[in-house]
């Protein structure tokens, strides 16, 4: 599948594209009850609108991460909607309290676009401001008072929450989560991986895993949608099952013999459709000091020979053996504090895809990942762990199928 024909990146782009087109037809009738507000001199409320909405779209391009920045979308629809519902109900409409949240909401779809905009939807977004202008002629010929113009625009608002939060919910919810993660984490990332990172297209995240974050780690720092493999125990909880659903998470059993996996078929597909899959290849929770890495599993050998051309990031995640979910000095969660700014380095290599001659027998394949895994060490601040390699009677034995 092509990638501009991505499921993920089209439904984005409708989203974004939906969201545009209402704030592009309620605009005008925005800037004119601004204008025509008692209480203020009709320039300088003109300007606060113009000027804020030049800041407010600029914002969203401060902010490092393209996709999250799509978070801001339904929070300033919200901001937006207080600021019209107070319009209708006071009749007072003060310029810097729509600009400042059209304008964060049209700079942030700038922002988290991926991929080129159809020409037929530029088109229309013109349209959509020829038909706002349109409505606002409309508006003016029945003269004062403007009650039907401001519930025109509270109705926009209305419109543009509802869609905003039922598209745009996971990038809200990710961006929402900033501030605990803040306070909790200083979330360092290094390496040739993050400066080339594909906003498109299927790729596969690979890592060490230490403590119950790393995934939420891994959402922090790279600047896309993910589709991370959750174990049962965790996506089988109350509420959370429910946001995984809609995350688009793949769920694994909890089982340490499985006869059939399904989720690797699903990682598969979603490889296909191209989205961005993380695995834990190691398949299970770091449980001591001195073993930073055990052997990886073989369903990320799986997952490649169907897709041998897939680009790999390996990746390292150090800081999270000892934190609060980690299984040092106890289960996750006992005998530690919380963590308060607890320092993580995430270093990433560049982009690879795994040799055919590699892929052709599944240990050959599990080492050469755990090689890479800890080559990205060096990008975290660390050495690389001593080289894992096949004892000679393992390879002939692979090579034979015995293995």
């Amino acid at each position: 599948m092509p990638e501009s024909e991505s499921p993920q990146v089209v439904r984005d782009r409708r989203s974004l594209f939906v969201a545009v087109a209402v704030v592009c037809l309620a605009l005008p009738s925005a800037a004119f009850l601004v204008s025509v507000a008692p209480g203020g001199d009709r320039t300088d409320q003109l300007l606060w609108f113009a000027g804020t909405a030049v800041a407010g779209a600029a914002l969203p391009f401060l902010y490092w991460n393209p996709y999250r920045a799509l978070g801001f979308v339904p929070l300033a629809a919200l901001a937006w909607l207080a600021a019209a519902a107070h319009g209708v109900y006071w009749h007072e409409w003060p310029g810097w309290a729509h600009g400042l949240p059209l304008g964060l909401i049209v700079g942030a779809c700038a922002r988290g676009q991926r991929g080129k905009q159809p020409a037929a939807e530029t088109a229309l977004l013109a349209g959509a401001v020829l038909a706002g202008v349109g409505v606002l002629r409309a508006f003016d010929l029945r003269g004062r008072p403007y009650d039907v113009m401001e519930w025109f625009a509270l109705v926009a608002a209305v419109a543009l929450v509802g869609w905003s939060w039922v598209r745009l919910f996971r990038p809200a919810f990710e961006v929402s989560l900033e501030p605990a993660c803040w306070l909790a984490y200083r979330i360092r990332w290094h390496g040739p991986g993050f400066a080339r990172f594909p906003r498109t297209g299927p790729c596969l995240v690979i890592a060490n895993h230490a403590c119950w974050l790393d995934p939420i780690f891994l959402v922090k720092v790279l600047p896309r949608p993910l589709t991370p493999m959750m174990t049962s125990g965790f996506y089988d909880l109350p509420v959370i099952r429910t946001l995984m659903i809609k995350f688009g998470v793949i769920r694994v059993p909890d089982r340490a013999l499985k006869k059939e996996a399904p989720e690797l078929q699903e990682a598969i597909a979603a490889l296909d459709r191209g989205e961005c899959v993380v695995i834990f290849p190691e398949g299970y929770l770091r449980r001591s000091s001195d073993r930073e890495l055990r052997r990886f599993g073989q369903g990320v050998w799986k997952i490649l020979k169907e897709r041998p051309n897939t680009p790999v990031f390996a990746a390292w995640i150090e800081g999270g053996w000892g934190s609060y979910t980690s299984h040092s000095n106890g289960p996750p969660t006992r005998n530690k504090r919380p963590d308060v700014r607890r320092r993580i380095s995430v270093g990433m290599l560049a982009a690879v895809t795994v040799p055919p001659a590699v892929l052709e027998g599944h240990l050959r394949t599990r080492t050469h990942l755990m090689n890479l895994v800890s080559a990205a060490r060096g990008h975290a601040g660390l050495e690389p762990l001593a080289p894992f390699d096949l004892p000679a009677k393992t390879e002939e034995a692979e090579a034979e199928g015995d293995v």
